[in-house]
This record gives structure tokens, sequence and C-alpha cells, in this order.
């Protein structure tokens, strides 16, 4: 080829050549971001709704189906899921991959403005928000104290951790849980209300118009300027105790004091967070846009002691939660594999050829190809991340395949045809360049295709696939240009003298080349044999595939477990509370853990999550699978609340949550039936060995206290409705009425009913209503208070009732059982008609990517089978070297099924590298086996002599393929699931594929070539 015949004459271009491309690599290699996994939380939008004192029923009807009917047209739009509660309706709504958020918010934000007016008038307008999946705090720490109150402690925190924290370059945002901060509590007096014919509206506006400042105006001299302000804002006890909330007819006044209590305290929380055991804050800081989360990680660990150094006595500052710390493990563990890796090619390389200085000759293009490739990952905007070095692990043992190639016939042409080195470079670069070109095409053509996919699987695997495309496309042109000028200089005409083992490796090397050519000539003799025990081979594959367990991804050990909390509907934060301080006492029993913070009350009183970090994967001996199963089984005796462990899932996306399995029942019926056709669903996963923790989001057990208004005697006595229902709301729910300062801080003015007031249904009965006569009516007067049971939140997905199920999976069971269990039972508890299943989470995306592997995998072979035919000039070439594939995808099924591995998103990536690694193969013995015909040899000389010739680089490149995916097979720890599973597909599918290539396309090739000269 010219471009070899250039390089091999001109060392010094060629060399600052490819030291210009490592140069680019390396500089733009410190420019990467690094991340855990690419980028692909998808694009959402949430439509919030407040309306205080509508019940979840009128919620659902009157406020989110309109919102849901206008917005369902949304462009781009994925799913639309909406909850509806008391006074609360939330619309979340998900768009494709590659959605401009911004102009999807725009679009939202513009369709409910036009439906406002369909709201009532007293409620306020929908807020429009869009929610960033990098906005959710990835470091998490808790401040304890053994000598500073709630309050106190909130304070610490605040000023002297929080604010010192933000200013870190890395550090974007920050949020404090478990704050309790100081509230001014307005406490009337129920007695003392109705003495004096007083309602808490009438002191509401009596704390406003006195805790307020007035700007009257600007005083002009010659000399200055003067502002003027009136100052009446308030900001001590005594202050808010002294307003006046009425003259008197005696003409005295009455004071605040003299109708209610006035307390400075901490704001009453529903949220309780404790820290190994012990009552705490939690601060989580959230990453700047531009930073990583290692960035993040590091630079609060260098800060903090410093700041811990500075903090008064008794208070102490835990590391709780650090997301960087299986993403640092798991990189940490990629790059260890990555010299693995090339260790062992750099073994099989010198076998083959043994030389430690020839060896050196292909090795070179291992760094040239990776580092090199920095420099377009930068250009495409991707990441440093696990998929990315998996991509360059891979590509250790492709890269050095044309430059072996290219070496081997280099080698050939100097040591069997007895040329000087550097013309046996000149020649055998001229031979094999194309092959080379072919091969670089081929597996390169492989992997761009992925990157056109849309959606989940596309935008995961696109940098990993284009990663290794471009390693590739690299290692092709340092095999044209690198190779032969280093080979030419570098190796020797006279044989050197290799040492003994290598020797002997050598003469076993020649043993397996005779008896190769000797089963050679036997399967082209013995065709129909032959052809027998390919067709029993293809059977294998499909039998290997019935039976092998399919699943979205595989088990992955990310460093720390979550424990969800669920109690009976109604129950509140004190009683959940017991429950999981026993939990704690059996997380605190567990040796692998590492510590644990749970918050109480979150997402209700009746429910609650803890956070539980394991100690790093080299310092225990189970795995997180079998400490959850511990930890479940000990949780399953705890009275009170059904409490369970989970493995979050290393990816998210699918719309879902953190359980393996999950789903939707939308009907059409009404909520009551749907409720009893999800109920005996769940019964029936509840009596199924496949499923554990089994839960349903649909709540009808809520206690409620139902205040009927009689609406003519409220119209008789003169009592209006919103009278009513906000005289209620300020006593029980309370209602900030202003906001005071201690120091720089601003806080709130809340008035409510005293705890003791307000603590059991009778105490309704004490409240008051004022009439336009100014006369003080009982509640119950106007009112019948009923204890009932209601639903507490309604559930819509994709404009459909719904309610959704969820459920982990048993050990040793997977998704694919998930799906055929569910299925069956769906048969006999759900009424087609009306119902359907909708999946979500994992199990979505599990047969969303499957298709799209299917037609990826296709797109793959018709790239390969069209660059092949015009390369080759040939239909019938390109369509002989794709039949080796089969086999090799046999043997990557077979090996998953050995070793108890799963079809997942990773192996089905592996399953498509193998047509461009299998291919490759193919493509050297039917190139050089035309070259041969074209130099007049028959078919059947030519096929022997092309297989004898090729024998030795195609177990070259086969070998160090497999040997650099082997350190994929043998990892551990953070992330080995993913490598584990692309590991085993590259063995299994490289030795079974490679031994049947070999055979395949040689005899194929005698059956239906046929004999005559090729034309040159």
């Amino acid at each position: 080829m010219q471009l070899s015949e250039t390089c091999i004459k001109r060392p010094v271009f060629t060399t600052v050549l490819s030291l210009m491309i490592v140069a680019l690599g390396a500089i733009f290699f410190t420019k990467l971001e690094v991340r855990g996994t690419p980028n692909i939380s998808p694009p959402l939008i949430t439509v919030q709704s407040s309306y205080p004192g509508a019940d979840a029923f009128y919620m659902e009807r009157q406020i989110t189906q309109i919102i849901e009917k206008e917005l369902k047209t949304t462009k781009n739009l994925e799913t639309m899921s909406s909850t509806s509660s008391t006074g609360s309706s939330n619309v979340m709504l998900m768009f494709k991959l590659d959605a401009d958020i911004e102009i999807a918010l725009n679009d939202v934000r513009s369709k409910i403005s036009d439906i406002v007016q369909s709201f009532p008038d007293d409620m306020k307008a929908p807020s429009v928000s869009k929610m960033d999946a990098d906005a959710w705090p990835s470091f998490w720490l808790t401040i304890t104290s053994s000598n500073h109150d709630e309050l106190e402690l909130t304070r610490i925190c605040d000023n002297q951790i929080k604010s010192l924290l933000e200013k870190l370059p890395t550090v974007g945002s920050s949020l404090i849980f478990g704050a309790r901060n100081y509230t001014m509590y307005i406490e009337p007096i129920n007695t003392k209300l109705y003495q004096y014919k007083l309602t808490t509206i009438e002191l509401e506006q009596a704390i406003r118009a006195q805790n307020k400042d007035y700007p009257a105006g600007l005083i002009k001299t010659d000399a200055r300027n003067f502002s003027l302000k009136l100052s009446g804002t308030i900001n001590t006890k005594e202050e808010f105790e002294n307003i006046i909330v009425k003259k008197l007819s005696d003409g005295s006044v009455l004071k605040l004091r003299d109708v209610a209590l006035v307390k400075l305290e901490s704001y009453e929380n529903d949220v309780i967070l404790r820290y190994n055991g012990e009552q705490s804050l939690a601060l989580g800081l959230v990453k700047q846009s531009t930073a990583n989360i290692i960035e993040l990680s590091d630079a609060i660990k260098k800060e903090l002691p410093q700041i811990q150094k500075n903090l008064p006595d008794g208070v102490k500052i835990n590391v709780a939660y650090d997301a960087a710390v299986p993403v640092k493990a798991s990189i940490t563990s990629v790059y260890h594999t990555i010299f693995e890796s090339i260790a062992l090619v750099s073994l099989v390389i010198y076998l083959f050829l043994g030389s430690a200085r020839i060896t050196l000759i292909p090795l070179v293009t291992i760094p040239i190809s990776l580092i090199g490739t920095f420099a377009i990952m930068y250009m495409f905007n991707f990441s440093v991340n696990t998929f990315t070095l998996l991509a360059m692990i891979l590509a250790i043992g492709l890269v050095v395949d044309d430059a072996i190639v290219m070496l081997e016939n280099i080698f050939r042409h100097t040591h069997e045809l007895g040329k000087k080195p550097r013309q046996a470079a000149l020649d055998a670069s001229k031979e094999i360049g194309f092959a080379v070109i072919a091969m670089t095409i081929t597996l390169a053509s492989v992997f761009l295709p992925i990157g056109f996919i849309e959606g989940f699987l596309g935008k995961l695997f696109i940098e990993f696939a284009w990663t290794l495309a471009f390693c590739v496309i690299f290692s092709g042109f340092v095999a044209l240009t690198l190779t032969p000028m280093m080979s030419g200089r570098m190796i020797v005409s006279a044989h050197e003298t290799k040492p003994e083992f290598l020797q002997k490796f050598d003469i076993y090397l020649s043993k397996v080349q005779d008896l190769y050519l000797y089963y050679l000539n036997y399967a082209i003799n013995n065709k129909k044999r032959f052809y027998l025990i390919c067709a029993s081979a293809v059977a294998i594959l499909l039998l290997s595939f019935i039976f092998v367990n399919k699943t979205f991804i595989p088990d992955e050990d990310q460093g720390f477990l979550q424990v969800f909390f669920l109690g009976p509907e109604g129950s509140n934060v004190n009683d959940s509370l017991k429950s999981v301080i026993e939990a704690e006492k059996i997380l605190a029993t567990i040796p692998e853990v590492q510590g644990y913070f749970d918050i109480t009350g979150w997402g209700g009183g009746e429910s609650g999550m803890a956070f539980v970090p394991l100690k790093d994967w080299s310092k225990r001996k189970r795995s997180h699978d079998q400490i959850k199963q511990e930890l479940n089984n000990r949780f399953s005796v705890i009275p009170g609340m059904s409490i369970f462990a989970i493995s979050p899932s290393a990816l998210g996306g699918g719309g879902g949550g953190d359980k393996a399995v999950e789903f939707y029942i939308q009907s059409s019926m009404e909520y009551s039936d749907l409720d009893r056709v999800s109920q005996n669903f769940l019964d029936e996963m509840n009596k199924n060995p496949v499923f554990i923790n089994n839960e349903r989001d649909f709540k009808s057990s809520t206690p409620t206290l139902d205040i009927i208004i009689n609406r003519e005697k409220a119209y008789r006595y003169g009592v209006d409705f919103a009278t009513i229902g906000r005289t209620i709301q300020y006593l029980i729910a309370g209602r900030q009425v202003g906001d005071f300062r201690m120091g720089t801080d601003i806080y709130d003015v809340i008035i409510r009913y005293n705890t003791m007031d307000r603590n059991e249904p009778a105490d309704l009965k004490k409240i008051h209503i004022k009439n336009n006569n100014n006369e003080m009516l009982p509640l119950e007067a106007i009112a019948d208070i009923v204890e009932t049971i209601t639903v507490k939140e309604y559930s819509h997905y994709n404009n459909a009732r719904s309610i959704k199920l969820t459920a982990d999976l048993a050990p040793g069971k997977n998704l694919g059982d998930a799906i055929k269990e569910i299925e069956k039972i769906a048969e006999y508890t759900i009424d087609k008609n009306n119902s359907k299943l909708e999946y979500i989470g994992q199990i979505k995306q599990m047969n969303e990517s499957s298709s799209d592997t299917i037609i990826t995998f296709l797109f793959a072979l018709l790239f390969i089978f069209l660059v092949l035919s015009a390369q080759f000039e040939s239909f019938g070439d390109s369509l002989l070297i794709l039949m080796a594939v089969p086999f090799s995808i046999t043997g990557g099924v077979l090996i998953l099924l050995i070793f108890g591995n799963s079809i997942n998103m990773y192996s089905n990536i592996g399953l498509i590298t193998l047509i461009g690694l299998i291919t490759k193969n193919s493509i050297m013995l039917v190139e050089f086996t035309n070259q041969l015909r074209l130099e007049g040899k028959k078919i059947h000389e030519a096929i022997v002599q092309s297989a004898k010739a090729r024998l030795r680089p195609i177990l070259m490149t086969s070998i160090a393929t497999i040997c650099g995916a082997i350190p994929l097979v043998l990892a551990n720890g953070a992330g080995a699931g993913a490598r584990n599973s692309i590991g085993l597909v590259i063995v299994g599918g490289m030795l079974i594929g490679t031994l049947f290539t070999v055979f395949v396309i040689p005899v194929l090739y005698h059956t239906f070539k046929k004999e005559k000269i090729l034309a040159r």
C-alpha cells in the first residue's frame, strides 16, 4: 500500500504522527468528565397543584384530569404519571431521551396557562418545574451532638458546616434533612376567642398589620437625601405578645397575650433522622453541573477535618453515604483489569513470536489506540465511565489484531521467504493491506449503528460502541503505518535462538497445524457429515437460548443497601419509630454494615427508609445479596411494619423505582373495582415463590374525619363555607402569618392550636365559627363530624386510572421468570376488555432493549454485509464470511448457560461485538484464498494453502482477544456483574467461533465456489 510504503521510507514522519496522536489524547483525557455511567436520565417535568381542603377524589377529577387532558399531546412525551391526594395534585411528564428540556418546559407552561381558568378561583396556578437527576445529593453527612439540642444543632449545621461547604467550587447546592428551625407559634386559647368574639382570621390581620415596615418616601435637603421608613417589624416573643388585637368597649385594648399563648420553639417536623441509632441531622450535597461526583467527594473530604476542628465541643460530622465510593471502586477495578489484559495479551504475542523485541511492535498499538481515542471522546462529549473503560478493555485484545496480522505476514516473508526486513515489510504490507483495512472497517461498522439507536439502550451504549469503534480505527491506522515501519527495522533476517520452552511451543503449534490440515481435508471430503455437525451446533444455540436466564441487568454489588419501612395506614411517625429502632438493632449486629442512617416519616408518618453503606468489597466475605437475605429474614419478625432491604439498581430510567418488578394495572373501571382486581393480583403474587416484598400503592383504608356541613343551618346562621374552612385550617393544620428575625436568620410565625387541643377528634367540637351577626357558633351546631375510611391517593399512568404493584425477586429467580408468572396471573385475574398491564422500570427496559438489540444485531449484520460486498466486490464472498457468526453466537450463549449467567443488556452487547470479532478471522481466510486463486492456484490447493498460512495469525488474534477478556470473567467487586457477562460472551464466542470458523469457511468456500481462475 502507498501509505505503508511512505511510512516505511519515512520513519521520523511516522513516529511523529503516532506521538501527536498520543499527545492530543493525553491532553483531552484531563478534560473528560468522570462518571459512574453515561448520562441516561430522561428529561422530567412536574406540574404541582395545591388546593387546601379538597379531598383526593376532588383533586383527581377536577384538577389532575384537566391537566392530563391538556398535556397528553405534548411533543416528545414518553410517559405521564400522576398522583392525587388531599389538597395536592402532582403530574410527572417523562420525555424522550433526546428531547430538549427547555423547549418542553416552555411548551408545558404554555399549555397550563391555557387552562388556568378551568380551576377554582381561589386556587393558585399550578407550578411547572423541571427535574434534574444530578440535582439530588450524592454525598450525605450526618451531624450529631451529645450536648446541643436540635434547634442549636440546626443553626450550627447551617452556619458552620453548610455555608462553608457551599463555597467549594464543586458544590452546587445543599439541603438539610431533619432540621429543627425556630418558629414563633401563636396558639389561640379557645375560651378566650369565644369570650372576646375573635377569630383566627382577625388575629392574622392584626399580626400582619403590626409586623411590617412601611416605606414613607424621601426628604431632600441641600446637603443630603434622607429615605424614610416606618419600622414596624417585631422579632421577640415579648413584642408579639404585646400586639394589639382589639379595642374593648371600656376603652382598654386586648393584646395577643390575652387570647393566645406565644411560644418560641422548634418547628413541628414529622421527619425523624437517626444515624447509627442516634438522632441527628443530615446534610446532602449536590455537585456543580460542571463537576463530577469524585471531584465533589474529594473536595468535601479534604475540607471536613478543618470544619470539624472549628465546631463546638460535642458536635461530630460523619460521612454517612458517598456515591463516589462505588464509582471509584468500579473505575479502579477497570483500570486494574486493563493492565491485566495488557499483560495477558503481551504473553500471547510473545509465545507466538518468540522475541521480546518483536513483541513490542504490536504492543505499542495499545497505548496509541487507547490514548488517541480520548481525543475523539472529548469531541463527542463522552465521559470516562465504566462503559467507556469497558470498551477499552475489550479493545486491548482487538487493537493488536491488525498489528499482529501485519507483523506475522512480514515475519513470514522474512523467515520463510528469505527476504530482507525492509523489503519484506514493503511486500507484506501490500499483500495484507487490503485485509487489514477490511477487518478494521468491518469491526468498526459493527458498533457504529449502535450510535443511531433511539431510546434507553442507544443512549446508554453509544459511548461504549463509538469508543470501541474509534479504538479499532486507530489500531488499523497504526497497523498500516507504524507497524510496518518498526518491523522493517526491528526484525532480523537470521532466525533468533529461542528459549527452550518457546521452541517446544513452536513444535506443539506445528503439530496443531498438521492436525488441523488433516481434519480440514477430512471435512472437505465428507461435507454431509460436517454439515450435520454444524446443524447440531445451531440446534444447541436454539436450546441454549431457551434455557438461559434472561434479565435486564446482572445483579450488581453497589456497596450499599436500602431499607424501606411501611406501616399501617394512618399510623404516625412516633409509632413507626418504634419499629425502626428494632430494625436498627438488627443492622448493628451485621458485621459487613459500615453504618446506617434512617429517615422515619419519609413519604408520610407510616413510612420511612434507610441507607446502609457496606464495608469495602475486600473487607467482607459475603455479597450484598447474602447480607440482604439475612436482613429480610430477621426484619420479617418485627411487628407493626413491613420492613425489607433491597439492592438499588445500577441504572435508572424506565419510569420506575428501585424494585426489580414494577407494573401498573390500568383500567377504565371505577377505583373500587380496580382496588378489588389489584388486591386479588397481589394475593396471587404473595402465593407465588418467584416474588418477595410484594406491595401496591393504593391505600384505601386511611382513617379520615369527614366534616359534613349542614348547608341549611350554615345559611340560616349566616356562616359561609370559606370562613369554616379557613378557621379549621388555621387551628388544626396551622398557617404562616408572618416572619421574624434572629440575627441574620428569618423564621416563620404560625397560628395553630396547641398540640394538646388538637390530638383527638372531639377537639374539633371546641372550635367556634363567627357568623355575620358577630355571634360565635360551635362547629357541631352547623356540621356533623363523621369518622370514615377514605382513599389516601389516586394514581394515573398515561391518562388511565392505575394501581402500581411492585416486588423483588426471590433468590435464584430472574426477570424472565417474573414476566412469565405475571402474565399467568393476569390471565385469570384481569378482564382484558377493560383492564391491562403496563410494565415500567426494569421490565420495561428489558423488553425495549431486547427489541432494540435484535434490530441492532440485524443492522450490524447488514452493515458488515454491505461493507464487505463493497470491499470484495462480491456479495457471495461477504455472505460466506458471515457464515461463521451463528457458531460464535452459539459459544457466547452456551457459556452463559454453563456458568449460570444471563442474557442481559451487557451480554447482548457482547453478542453484537462477536459479529465483528469472528468475521475478522473469516476475512483473513477468504481474502488470502482469493489472492492464491488470482495467482492461478486451484480451489482445493488455494484453500489448504490459505488455511495453513492464516492459522497462526488467526490463533494469535483469537487467543489475544480471549486473554484480553479473561480478566473481565474473573472480575469481582464494584461493577463486576457487567464485566463478567460481557467477558463470558467474548471468551465463549471466540473459543467456539474460532474452532468452527477455520473449518466452516474453507468447506463452504470449497462447496460454493466454482473451479475457475479469478480475474484480476
